[in-house]
């Protein structure tokens, strides 16, 4: 009987593997994501798959976790293997004429403990890179990865909350997470939305006040700002009462604790390498972008400049560079990292730093 073009079309995998189908998508291929390994279907040119043409050829045998969807990135497509240890990008070689799977979670696998769920914020500017956020079921965390594959760029972080995530979800700019709280031995689910205007977690904003509802989290420990002023923190009591009353904005919110810590340094010199010699940092200089507030290795950096306009007003926003000297303590590493210690902005874009090294600089 012949099979016309528009006629349906069945197959095996036939491999020694059992492979339960978790994904499919149509990119250059038709590719097909199971337990057991990666497929594709092979076209020629803009040929349209027919049942006269439709066989499955291996990509890989790594295997997809079930329950977390594949999601599309420039031309390449990232997955997180069936043992949801490690995450993976399939992405077609014009050079090898085939598929190449490489590992994006090489030096950060760690962070990845049971994944649950996966999006991406896709950059919509130049000066972003696009986003990957994963759910870890184990801890409730969110393993972020900002990639920038064009250049190679793929930086980890690990963003945490009180209480757990559980879904994360991206409407085009939009970040949306579920987020599971305990309120008094009962467990609460809230909506909540990223937002980089806010300056602290589940926050609230208020403009003349004199309190702010913060009911959701109460008898948490909460920061508190009042006109660009940090007041002390407060144990959240179903409100919260400003000690300074703001005449224009305030806001409210669970603290958000940053740590940027640098990699260990590989010094090299004329006579070898400086691996296992004790360092000091002696200088840093950091590139900021219209921050307030910075810790770099415990020595608070100064923002706010002396003069008649210093007092009676909030710490201004500063863009440059700022340099940090007298940093003390020799260790094997040679790191640097970088904290807040109030609620205020904080970009920081990079470090460049003077290191002196015992017996040899």
């Amino acid at each position: 009987m012949e099979g016309l073009d528009d006629d349906a079309v069945e197959a095996t995998l036939d491999t020694n593997t059992f492979n339960a189908i978790v994904d499919i998508i149509s990119g250059r291929d038709l590719q097909v994501f199971t337990t057991g390994g990666e497929f594709y279907v092979p076209q020629e040119g803009l040929t349209p798959i027919t049942p006269t043409d439709f066989f499955l050829s291996t990509t890989s045998r790594n295997g997809c976790k079930e329950g977390v969807r594949v999601k599309p990135l420039e031309s390449g497509i990232l997955f997180v293997q069936r043992q949801g240890k490690a995450l993976s990008e399939i992405a077609y070689s014009d050079t090898q004429l085939t598929y190449i799977t490489s590992k994006i979670s090489l030096l950060s696998g760690h962070l990845l403990k049971n994944p649950t769920r996966m999006d991406i914020r896709r950059a919509v500017a130049t000066d972003e890179n696009d986003l990957l956020l994963i759910i870890n079921e184990s801890d409730g965390t969110i393993v972020a990865f900002s990639l920038l594959r064009l250049q190679n760029v793929i930086a980890p972080s690990e963003f945490t909350t009180v209480g757990s995530f559980i879904d994360v979800g991206v409407d085009l700019t939009d970040i949306y997470t579920i987020v599971k709280r305990d309120d008094n031995g009962t467990d609460k689910y809230y909506v909540e939305v990223f937002d980089n205007t806010y300056l602290t977690d589940s926050g609230v904003k208020g403009t003349t006040a004199l309190s702010l509802d913060m009911s959701h989290v109460d008898g948490a420990t909460v920061n508190v700002i009042s006109d660009g002023y940090v007041e002390l923190n407060q144990v959240a009591d179903s409100a919260v009462t400003f000690v300074n009353p703001p005449a224009t904005s305030s806001e409210v919110g669970l603290p958000i604790s940053v740590e940027v810590k640098t990699m260990p340094v590989d010094l090299k010199i004329q006579t070898g390498t400086r691996i296992g010699f004790k360092k000091r940092i002696v200088e840093v200089n950091a590139l900021l972008y219209e921050t307030q507030n910075l810790v770099i290795n415990g020595n608070p950096l100064p923002i706010r400049s002396l003069g008649a306009d210093a007092l009676d007003d909030p710490v201004p926003e500063f863009t440059g560079t700022k340099t940090l000297h007298g940093i003390l303590g020799y260790n094997n590493e040679g790191q640097i990292t970088v904290t807040q210690n109030a609620p205020l902005k904080f970009t920081l874009l990079g470090l460049e730093y003077k290191l002196s090294v015992h017996q040899g600089t």
